[in-house]
């Protein structure tokens, strides 16, 4: 059955009752079961918005340690630009011993507050290796600015991985793709020598 059709199907068929069963299957998703979970989610709209972020409050007073479905559920009712959210993200910090959370709350807050103090914390994380570099790195792109995309084309020019530098670029790309006239950071930049004929062909 094709994706759409899936879609289609429990949306007629559960409607917004599907959204308890769909909350379940986050813990435990992989990146393709996320995605369909969260297409699903953006088709039923604000209906949808009311029950996460009621399901968050319940979660964030419960106040248990490293929910990994809160995580979900800020990522999702950011993007939904829910701004209920934005007195409780920051808070959240102190209920994650894993550092990888902090990447994904300083993401939300980006989205819903386009407040530039997160793009320098999240540059923070930069210098780490594994998840949490690659995290910080796809969270630059969500606020496409001056100091965002700088900090990314710093990163670039160091002693650093083909794979780092792959990220990197897709990155970058999205940045530009969103605000055009980021390319000319590129262009002046000791890196632009380097990468910005591929960006040309990328966003082509």
């Amino acid at each position: 059955m094709r994706r759409e059709d899936v879609i289609q199907r429990i949306i007629e068929e559960k409607g917004v009752n599907a959204i308890p069963v769909l909350i379940d299957m986050m813990e435990n998703s992989d990146s393709e079961t996320y995605s369909l979970i969260t297409d699903i989610i953006d088709v039923l709209g604000d209906e949808a918005k009311k029950y996460l972020f009621n399901e968050f409050i319940k979660r964030f007073e419960r106040r248990n340690l490293d929910d990994v479905v809160m995580l979900y559920l800020i990522d999702v009712l950011s993007e939904m630009e829910c701004q209920e959210l934005k007195p409780y993200l920051e808070r959240m910090m102190n209920l994650y011993s894993d550092e990888r959370a902090f990447p994904i709350i300083l993401e939300a807050l980006l989205r819903i507050t386009k407040d530039e103090k997160y793009i320098d914390i999240l540059s923070t994380f930069l210098d780490d290796k594994g998840d949490i570099q690659e995290l910080a790195i796809m969270a630059l792109a969500e606020l496409p600015t001056k100091k965002s995309i700088n900090y990314l084309l710093n990163k670039y020019m160091e002693n650093i991985t083909k794979s780092e530098k792959a990220l990197i670029l897709d990155s970058i790309q999205k940045m530009i793709f969103k605000k055009r006239e980021l390319f000319n950071e590129v262009k002046i930049h000791p890196a632009g020598e380097e990468i910005s004929e591929m960006l040309e062909w990328m966003l082509k």
